[in-house]
């Protein structure tokens, strides 16, 4: 779930044409009528399938094929990227009260990602990555999906580099957007309103992206380019107009990796979630905006911690535990103090976490 989206878009292309074939997406066989949690379970041999489950210890529920599903705020919406082959929808949105699944787009001509739900689960933002290797950039694009009508609309062409809406209920959203996967390909963060009306420049700088809207403004990257190595990633914050831009993080960054990609905010906007990501790695740290503290998230004994989400009032982190580059169900879904400390296990056997808590 946490590889920063240039790599998380070659990996689901690899998934496309590697993993085992998923069946048909289906549906909910019984149904919630919201639920807490989403999350993926496969292994090397078994197909890739995505549950839905309640915190209060019902029955967890089969929503269909997919991996790296993304829960709406209702807790009524499973969004989930599809691999079947090469071939069939690249995208479905489970309802957990069991009714029909809706599908988008085409594993013939894109990969899908969702990205981001809007607070009121009104709309979804959605990568969708061109399959083809030339004019990758421009036949890949951003799109929203109105959940009311169900009709998905392009927002901007290029290769996406995150996507957040605006917390407070205005349906605006803040999207990173590169023309190529080329590391030096200028890169900057937009902002419009989900039909993509209004459509304005956040950043001016070519290296900005990866966007989490709170409510202490929209946190980013800005990266900086290295010769022959992996760039480096520094978590900025600046106001929704862009204005008041300081930085947050100010890590040593070794040569194979990137630095922290911001993840997700606490409800006040005061504890912030981000992954630290590069070769091999992708691992939970923790950003206090009150007193500048960073750090990696742990618990007792050796365990890769890759982070899911926080919740709304910042003293708990969803991870993903011991599932990095391997199928789900190698790991397990854990809840951890955002400070660190014991785990409480949710889910064993499975990964890609979701929440709405």
């Amino acid at each position: 779930m946490s590889a920063s989206l240039r790599v998380r878009a070659l990996l689901l292309a690899l998934a496309v044409c590697l993993l085992v074939a998923s069946p048909a997406a289906t549906g909910a066989t019984g149904g919630y009528e919201q639920t807490d949690l989403a999350y993926a379970t496969g292994t090397e041999t078994s197909p890739l399938q995505v549950w839905a489950a309640s915190l209060n210890g019902a029955p967890p529920e089969l929503l269909g094929a997919g991996l790296e599903p993304l829960l709406s705020p209702s807790g009524k919406l499973v969004a989930a990227s599809l691999s079947d082959s090469s071939s069939g929808p690249a995208l479905a949105v489970y309802s957990v009260a069991g009714a029909p699944a809706r599908t988008y787009a085409s594993l013939t001509s894109v990969t899908a990602q969702p990205l981001a739900f809007s607070p009121d689960s009104k709309y979804l933002a959605v990568s969708l990555i061109s399959t083809t290797i030339k004019n990758m950039g421009k036949r890949s694009s951003l799109a929203v999906i109105d959940l009311e009508t169900g009709a998905m609309r392009t927002i901007a062409h290029g290769i996406p580099e995150g996507a957040s809406f605006a917390p407070e209920g205005s349906d605006m959203l803040a999207y990173g957007l590169a023309s190529s996967y080329q590391l030096t390909a200028p890169v900057d963060i937009h902002v419009s309103a989900p039909d993509g009306s209004g459509a304005r420049l956040f950043t001016h700088d070519g290296r900005s992206l990866n966007p989490v809207w709170g409510s202490s403004g929209i946190a980013y990257d800005r990266e900086r380019l290295r010769h022959l190595e992996a760039p480096v990633y520094q978590i900025w914050l600046a106001s929704p107009s862009g204005g008041g831009a300081r930085q947050l993080t100010y890590l040593k960054i070794n040569p194979l990796v990137e630095g922290l990609v911001p993840l997700a905010f606490s409800a006040d906007g005061s504890n912030l979630l981000a992954e630290f990501e590069g070769e091999d790695t992708s691992a939970a740290w923790t950003v206090n905006l009150t007193s500048g503290r960073v750090r990696e998230l742990t618990t007792p004994g050796r365990h890769t911690l890759e982070g899911a989400g926080i919740s709304q009032d910042g003293t708990t982190v969803l991870v993903d535990e011991d599932s990095l580059q391997s199928p789900p169900s190698s790991g397990r879904i854990v809840l951890i103090p955002f400070d660190g400390g014991s785990a409480h296990v949710l889910v064993a056997h499975a990964g890609e976490a979701s929440w709405n808590e």
